[in-house]
């Protein structure tokens, strides 16, 4: 797994359990079971909110995050629908409501979590897998 997949997972499940923590009206399923087009984007946004070009604005940050989903074929609706690809949240930053308001603010601070303290180690050498002729 590479530097940006660790970050994107982290950044990704730090922001369920924090919806899971406000009862937020909408909690994604875990990461492992997400569909690979939201993988896809969602390794580039860690990349962009990770390097010299990230934004601290949740505004602007949710207003890219519609223009994503919608990208990938969803639309606004009443209710989170994976199959019918819809989604409450897609309304404009201010119509949102403030738990939803805030989840972006959490998101950009999990980004920048990410960014200073999950990093390459200068030390870390990949250890070998064990094999039989390692059993005493």
């Amino acid at each position: 797994m590479n530097l940006t997949e660790r970050r994107a997972i982290f950044v990704y499940e730090g922001a369920r359990l924090q919806a899971v923590a406000m009862d937020a009206p909408v909690v994604p399923e875990p990461w492992e079971d997400r569909e690979w087009a939201f993988h896809d984007q969602f390794l580039g946004v860690i990349d962009m909110m990770c390097g010299p070009d990230r934004k601290s604005s949740p505004e602007e940050l949710h207003d890219d995050w519609v223009r994503a989903y919608e990208a990938m074929g969803w639309s606004h609706g009443e209710v989170r629908d994976v199959d019918a690809k819809t989604h409450p949240d897609m309304l404009p930053f201010g119509e949102l409501e403030f738990r939803e308001q805030i989840k972006d603010a959490v998101f950009v601070a999990l980004c920048e979590i990410a960014r200073q303290w999950i990093v390459e180690d200068p030390a870390f050498e990949p250890r070998r897998k064990r094999s039989p002729e390692d059993r005493p």
